[in-house]
């Protein structure tokens, strides 16, 4: 893992991890500074994995960002593990995989000004962002994008979740919600949003638009996934839902990549 993200997953056959396992992990390495002055053997409990028992942790920190954590039933397993610990670091050093993991952490990840109109409209092999058709329960029928500040048609952020993997994906904090104080309003607006979505007492909704003073909101949510999104406060409602479409069917079309399918076997 790196930071809180994870690089590579590998487990025996039915042992994969649950995602709210995974962020107690990551959590659990992360809020302690000792895991980076030596490596380290602990006790944690997984309540996804198994509520009612301990797996053992051993944590290695690659460097400064980059840790390597192997899990274990056995408590007396730690020279053991210590021993897979040097194997691997020798291939991650080897095949350069380190340098490009710190390469990707510093370029960031998803940015909404990358999804040009150009990029949305471009047709050719999957991955693309072109020739979409609404489905039947889309919100509206759309129009062509109209570039503006941020993305395409005054896109400014968006959250897409996978309901069946429950793992979501978001692109980066970009202009203009570049102060803790901008992207904390705009989580605000999403929770409240969400809320009114799921409501229990009136049921709940597949779509919601919403305009402020601050952002057009929209969010969409179907069996597979949900999706919110915020725009430029005098985005066109039409066009914003024609991007959300063409954004929802491009994270689809790239699922494999960017979301974890479940643990490789081992393969040594």
């Amino acid at each position: 893992m790196c930071k809180h993200k994870v690089v590579s997953l590998v487990g025996a056959q039915k042992a994969s991890l649950h995602p709210d396992d995974m962020l107690l992990l990551s959590n659990f390495v992360m809020s302690s500074e000792s895991f980076r002055t030596s490596e380290s053997f602990s006790p944690i409990c997984l309540p996804r994995y198994n509520p009612m028992a301990f797996l053992y942790a051993y944590v290695h920190y690659l460097d400064f960002d980059t840790y390597l954590m192997l899990l274990t039933t056995s408590s007396d397993a730690f020279h053991h593990l210590k021993d897979c610990r040097s194997r691997i670091e020798m291939v991650l050093l080897k095949s350069n995989v380190l340098s490009e993991v710190q390469r990707s952490i510093i370029d960031g990840g998803m940015r909404v000004e990358d999804l040009s109109a150009d990029a949305l409209l471009r047709s050719g092999s999957s991955p693309h962002l072109g020739q979409y058709r609404p489905p039947t329960d889309s919100p509206e029928r759309v129009r062509d994008p109209v570039v503006r500040i941020g993305g395409p048609d005054g896109l400014w952020h968006f959250i897409y979740r996978s309901i069946y993997l429950d793992q979501y994906v978001s692109s980066e904090f970009s202009p203009p919600l570049i102060t803790a104080q901008q992207q904390k309003r705009l989580y605000r607006a999403y929770q409240k949003l969400y809320a009114s979505m799921h409501d229990k007492v009136i049921g709940s909704h597949k779509t919601q638009f919403r305009r402020d003073e601050n952002y057009v909101l929209l969010c969409w949510v179907t069996q597979d996934f949900e999706f919110y999104a915020a725009f430029d406060p005098l985005a066109d409602k039409v066009a914003a839902i024609n991007t959300c479409n063409r954004v929802c069917q491009w994270v689809k079309d790239v699922e494999n990549e960017i979301f974890l399918q479940g643990a490789s076997p081992f393969s040594w």
